[in-house]
C-alpha cells in the first residue's frame, strides 16, 4: 500500500529558469468617493465614458468593466478591453456604464492573466451632472441664513449631491443631501422634486452662483465684480475626474436685465462663439451690439463645455416685485414708466427669440416661468424686506424656488412628459360678454384656489380671482376660473374687435401695490396647471403667450366715431409720463376718413410734448414728420412721405433709436425707410404728455372719421401692430371714445 501522505510533489523548470512572473496591475482611485458621471440624457443617451488610469506591467492589455455595487452585479459592464500599458507602466482607458440607481467601482485585469487584477477604493455613479448659472436668487436657494423652515424627508440619501463654492475665497466643496445633513430647506426641496420625478437615478448639481454679479463682468477679467478664474475653478473642481457636465440651466435676468430687447444679441456671443448673424467672434473680443453698445469679453462659455456633450437649459425670468405702487404692469401711479418692468418683460421676449435662433444648437427647449413662490419678508412694522429674493420664513419661498428651478430643469432636459403650460387657446364671446383663455397642459386654477384659501377681498381693483392679465395695457378687474379656463370680463362695456388682452406683461407676477400685494399673498392668484410635479400644487402658466393664441376673433363693427374742426375733439395724455424714455415707438391711426386741412394749416395725427414725436397731415394730404432726439437734435426736421388717401386708410409710423430707422407705411405700402443719425438713443429723459388728433395744448386739430388710433412703447419693423407694449389704444364706438380718460374738447359722434 502507497501511503499518500508520504508522496511529495515538485515543480520541474528547463535547465533551472525560474517561473514567469504573473504580472501585475492597479488603477488610481477618483479625487472622491462617489463622484458622478453625466449620462448624456440632454442627446438623448443613458451611458457615461468614464477615463480611468493606472498601472501595471508594460506591454500588457488592460481589460476594465463597471462593477454595480448595490443591485448584486446586475447593472455591471461587460468586460472590455480599453488599453496597453505602456513601457513606463502606465497606462489610460475609458469604459462605458449605464445609468443605473446603483454605485459602481472601476474593475481592472490582464487580459492574458485575468486572475490579476484590481478593484478600485472610490465608488462612481452615472445620472445626471447640472450646472446652474446665475447670482443671488438661485445663489438663495443654498443659504441657511434665516432658514425657518422644516426641510422634506427625502426617499433617496445618495441621489443628490451639490457642488458649491463659486463666489471669491468660498470653500469649493462637493455634498450629499440628505435627511438630517440638508444642507438647507431649499436644497432639500430641489432634491426632493427631482428625486421623486425621476426616481432611481442620481443628479449632481453645481451652483456657478454668486450674488449682485452679471455675466458680463463674469467674462470680462478687468472687472472684479465677478472672476471668470473662480467659476472655472468651481467646474475644474466639479470635473476633476473627467466628468463632463451634460445640462448648463440659466436664468439670469437681475443685472442684465438692464439689456431689455438687446438681452440675446449682446450675451448669444457667450453661449456660441457667434454673432446673433453668425459672424464668428474670437476671444477675447470687444462684443457690440445694438447701437454702438459694447463691453469686454475674455472667455466664453465654450472654454468650459463641449457641446458634443452638454446642453443649456433656458428658463425664467423668475418673480420681480415692485418698488412702489403701480398702475399697470409697467408704468408707476402717476404715469411714470417702470423701466426695470419694460426691461424685464423685453429681456424675457429676447431671451426666447435668442435661444430657437437656428444657430442657438447648444440650447433645449424653454423650461418653465419660476413664478409662484414668495419674495421677501414682513419687517413687523408694516413694511416688506428683501423683496429680490426668495424668502426662508415661509415653505413657498425658498423651497418653492427650489422646486420650481428643479422643474425648471427637468422640463427643459426632457426629463419629465408633462407639458409645460402655455396659454395657447382663447374664445371671444361673439357679443363681447367676455373672452375665455387656457392651456393644452391640462385644466388652469391657481394656488388660492387649489389649496381651497379665502378670496383676496376688494380692497383694490387688479385684486380678481386671477391676476397678471392686461386689457388694452390696463389691469383686468374681473378674471375668474370657469371650468379649468380663465375667463376675463370687460372692465367696462363689452368687448369690441379692437380690444387687446394680453398676460404677463411687465414683471409677469400682476403684482401692483407694495408692499400691499406681498402681504395678501397675490401671487397666489397667478394661474397655474396642476400636473403632479412632486411639492408643487402647480406649474406656473408661462408668461407672454404668442399673441396668436389670444388674436381677438370679435368681428369687427362699422363702428366710427367722428370728429370736427369745431367744436373740436382731440386727446391728451391726462398726466405728463416719461412714455419717451425709451428708444422705440409705434403709432397707428385706423380711419375711414381724415379731413383735409385747410389752405396753410397742418392738421395733428400724433403729437409728443414740445414736438419732440410730430406726425401731421398737410393741406396736400403729405404725411409729414419731426422726430428729435433727448438732446433736440432733429433726425427727421418736417420732411413730407407719401399722400394719405381721401378714404379708409391704416397709418402706421415707427423709430427705433438705437437701431436707428424710422420707417412708416400707409395702407401697407411702405412710404418711408429712414436710417437715422447717431442720437441719444431716446426721444426724451423728462415727463411728456403724448396727444392724438391735436397738440397737448389742443391745437392743429386733425378732424376725420376714425376706427382705432394706437401707440406702443415697442417698434414694428415690417408694418404689423407690435404684440406687446401697448401704451394706450382709443376705439369706436363714439360712447367708448367719450368715455376715455384721454378725451379733450367734445363729444365725438
Amino acid at each position: 500500500m502507497i501511503s499518500l501522505s508520504s508522496l511529495t510533489f515538485a515543480t520541474r523548470s528547463d535547465r533551472g529558469a525560474p517561473a514567469a512572473p504573473l504580472g501585475s496591475i492597479a488603477v488610481a482611485a477618483f479625487s472622491r468617493d462617489r463622484t458622478l458621471f453625466d449620462s448624456g440624457a440632454a442627446f438623448g443617451r443613458n451611458t457615461a465614458s468614464v477615463p480611468l488610469t493606472g498601472t501595471g506591467s508594460p506591454g500588457k492589455i488592460v481589460e476594465a468593466r463597471a462593477l454595480s455595487v448595490d443591485d448584486g452585479g446586475a447593472t455591471s459592464s461587460v468586460w472590455n478591453q480599453i488599453a496597453t500599458i505602456d513601457a513606463a507602466g502606465n497606462w489610460t482607458g475609458t469604459i462605458s456604464a449605464p445609468r443605473s440607481a446603483s454605485w459602481y467601482r472601476p474593475e481592472v485585469r490582464l487580459k492574458t492573466i485575468p486572475s490579476v487584477s484590481a478593484t478600485g477604493t472610490a465608488r462612481f455613479g452615472v445620472g445626471h451632472v447640472i450646472a446652474i448659472w446665475g447670482q443671488s436668487e438661485p445663489d438663495r436657494i443654498l443659504s441657511t441664513f434665516q432658514d425657518l423652515t422644516t426641510p422634506p424627508v427625502l426617499a433617496d440619501n445618495e441621489a443628490v449631491q451639490i457642488i458649491v463654492g463659486a463666489a471669491p475665497g468660498a470653500t469649493r466643496g462637493s455634498y450629499f443631501i440628505q435627511n438630517g445633513s440638508p444642507y438647507s430647506t431649499g436644497v432639500a426641496a430641489m432634491a426632493d422634486t427631482l428625486i421623486r420625478s425621476r426616481p432611481g437615478e442620481k443628479f449632481a448639481v453645481i451652483f456657478q452662483t454668486v450674488p449682485g454679479t452679471d455675466p458680463r463682468a463674469l467674462v470680462n477679467d478687468s472687472d472684479m465684480s465677478r472672476m471668470w478664474a473662480n467659476d472655472k475653478a468651481l467646474h475644474d473642481f466639479a470635473t476633476a475626474d473627467g466628468q463632463k457636465v451634460g445640462m448648463a440651466a440659466m436664468s439670469w435676468f437681475a443685472a442684465p436685465g438692464n439689456l431689455g430687447t438687446n438681452y440675446g444679441a449682446a450675451l448669444f456671443p457667450l453661449f456660441s462663439g457667434r454673432m446673433l448673424d453668425g459672424t464668428p467672434v474670437t476671444f477675447p473680443a470687444t462684443i457690440t451690439y445694438a447701437a454702438g453698445q459694447s463691453y469686454q469679453a475674455d472667455h466664453w462659455f465654450g472654454e468650459l463645455y463641449d457641446y458634443a456633450q452638454t446642453r443649456w437649459l433656458p428658463y425664467g425670468p423668475h418673480r420681480f416685485e415692485p418698488d412702489a405702487d403701480l398702475e399697470d404692469a409697467t408704468h408707476y401711479v402717476g404715469g411714470a414708466v417702470q423701466a426695470n418692468f419694460v426691461n424685464k418683460q423685453a429681456a424675457r421676449m429676447s431671451w426666447r427669440s435668442m435661444a430657437t435662433s437656428p444657430l442657438a444648437t447648444m440650447f433645449l427647449p424653454r423650461g418653465i416661468d419660476p413664478l409662484t413662490y414668495v419674495n421677501g419678508n414682513d419687517d413687523g412694522a408694516g413694511g416688506w424686506y428683501d423683496p429680490g429674493h426668495p424668502t426662508g420664513a415661509n415653505v413657498d419661498g425658498r423651497q418653492g424656488f427650489g422646486r420650481l428651478t428643479a422643474a425648471a430643469i427637468l422640463k427643459s432636459a426632457g426629463l419629465v412628459t408633462w407639458p409645460r403650460p402655455d396659454f395657447d387657446n382663447s374664445l371671444w364671446e361673439p357679443s363681447g360678454a367676455w373672452v375665455e383663455v387656457w392651456s393644452s397642459a391640462g385644466p388652469v386654477t391657481t394656488t388660492r384656489i387649489a389649496r381651497g384659501e379665502s378670496t383676496l377681498g376688494t380692497a383694490f381693483t387688479h385684486w380678481t380671482a386671477v391676476m397678471g392679465f392686461q386689457i388694452n395695457g390696463q389691469p383686468a378687474r374681473n378674471a375668474q376660473i370657469v371650468a379649468g379656463r380663465v375667463r376675463i370680463y370687460p372692465n367696462t362695456g363689452s368687448f369690441v374687435s379692437a380690444d387687446v388682452l394680453t398676460y404677463g406683461e411687465g414683471a409677469a407676477t400682476g403684482a401692483l401695490q407694495f408692499p400691499e400685494d406681498m402681504f395678501a399673498e397675490t401671487w397666489k392668484n397667478l394661474p397655474i396647471v396642476n400636473l403632479g410635479v412632486p411639492g408643487l400644487t402647480g406649474i406656473p402658466v408661462s408668461a407672454m403667450p404668442s399673441p396668436a393664441a389670444l388674436v381677438n376673433t370679435i368681428a369687427p363693427a362699422s363702428q366710427v366715431f367722428t370728429t370736427i374742426l369745431s367744436p373740436s375733439t382731440y386727446f391728451v395724455q391726462p398726466v405728463a409720463a416719461a412714455d419717451l424714455n425709451g428708444s422705440q415707438m409705434t403709432v397707428m391711426l385706423e380711419t375711414d376718413s381724415i379731413t383735409t386741412p385747410g389752405s396753410g394749416v397742418a392738421g395733428q395725427l400724433f403729437y409728443a410734448s414740445n414736438a419732440r414725436v410730430n406726425y401731421q397731415i398737410l393741406t396736400s394730404r403729405n404725411l409729414r414728420v419731426t422726430l428729435r432726439d433727448s438732446a433736440n437734435a432733429a433726425l427727421i426736421n418736417a420732411v413730407q412721405y407719401g399722400v394719405i388717401p381721401s378714404g379708409p386708410v391704416k397709418i402706421i409710423l415707427s423709430y427705433d433709436l438705437v437701431a436707428k430707422w424710422f420707417r412708416a407705411w400707409v395702407n401697407g405700402s411702405q412710404v418711408a425707410n429712414v436710417t437715422l443719425a447717431t442720437n441719444t438713443g431716446l426721444v426724451d429723459t423728462g415727463a411728456r404728455k403724448l396727444s392724438f388728433l391735436g397738440t397737448d395744448a389742443g391745437v392743429s386739430i386733425a378732424p376725420g372719421t376714425w376706427k382705432r388710433l394706437a401707440v406702443w412703447k415697442a417698434a414694428s419693423a415690417d408694418g404689423s401692430e407690435p404684440s406687446t407694449n401697448l401704451l394706450k389704444l382709443i376705439a369706436a364706438p363714439a360712447s367708448v371714445a367719450n368715455a376715455d380718460a384721454w378725451r379733450k374738447g367734445a363729444n365725438a359722434t
